[in-house]
């Protein structure tokens, strides 16, 4: 029986050794680990009969992708004004980094020959960038059902390619529904603090039905947006428990991470600080 914990506990120290460079250390920040992820990739692995060494290997090389790609995201796009040397300095190394970081994950999987894998994660890398697109460009949601498929794509088309592989519905259902659940957490927890998520800019910019007036108050609006932003909240925590049940033997640890998430959506869900 696979233990989680020591297993999760080796591919954070295997995953983090790789995505090392002395240099890059030196001016960037440490790349981070999408925890929840690597938990789920273990999660998918543990129910397939997949060699353990090549099992290590695919979830090795998928997260080293996912810190390529969130270590793109948060390279400044802002290209206001002249930039100070050692601002335009550290985002072309943030450029460099995840470059560098995806070059890794070709590494580790030509070093088994698995040519399948690796098309599998580069068409999923180019869904995500595409989707990413889609997200950023203003007017090109108008529906919220467009809006959730575009950040389950964003969040879950590696896991999604890999559990589709091999013939995983499940998986894919969870994992979509976690990784939306987790992405709207974060979302509502930045428009909480600082009033900014692209999120809710989205949400902004749809039509209202036609019963609502063209001149409404914009506060009433921003009310309109918030109820609808946490009925996604809502139903993506049901469509979690759903998936949860579809799969009987999931392991418990599992279990108590996706339940610690739920329970952070019921304590977040409806709050706002009260405007004056």
């Amino acid at each position: 029986m696979l233990n989680i914990t020591d297993d999760i506990r080796q591919l954070k120290r295997v995953i983090e050794s790789k995505a090392q460079h002395p240099y890059l250390l030196k001016h960037i920040q440490k790349p981070s680990l999408d925890e929840d992820k690597l938990i789920l990739l273990w999660g998918l692995f543990s129910d397939l009969d997949v060699l353990s060494e090549k099992r290590n290997q695919y979830i090795i090389s998928t997260m080293l992708v996912q810190i390529a790609l969130d270590t793109h995201e948060i390279v400044s796009n802002s290209g206001e004004g002249v930039e100070l040397p050692e601002v335009l300095k550290n985002r072309q190394l943030q450029v460099l980094a995840g470059d560098y970081y995806s070059g890794l994950y070709y590494q580790v999987l030509a070093g088994v020959g698995n040519v399948d894998m690796i098309r599998l994660l580069s068409s999923a890398i180019k869904k995500i960038n595409d989707h990413k697109i889609i997200l950023y460009q203003q007017g090109s949601i108008n529906d919220v059902p467009t809006l959730l498929k575009t950040i389950k794509a964003i969040e879950a088309s590696l896991i999604h390619n890999l559990a589709d592989h091999y013939n995983q519905p499940d998986w894919i259902d969870l994992a979509e529904g976690l990784l939306l659940l987790n992405r709207l957490l974060a979302e509502k927890r930045s428009y909480l603090k600082s009033g900014q998520s692209i999120v809710f800019d989205v949400l902004r910019e749809m039509p209202f039905d036609d019963t609502i007036s063209g001149t409404m108050l914009i506060s009433a609006k921003e009310e309109r947006v918030r109820t609808q932003f946490d009925k996604c909240l809502r139903d993506a925590g049901q469509s979690v428990q759903c998936s949860m049940r579809k799969l009987a033997k999931l392991d418990e640890e599992l279990q108590e991470r996706v339940n610690v998430i739920l329970e952070q959506t019921e304590s977040i869900a409806n709050s706002y600080v009260k405007e004056g």
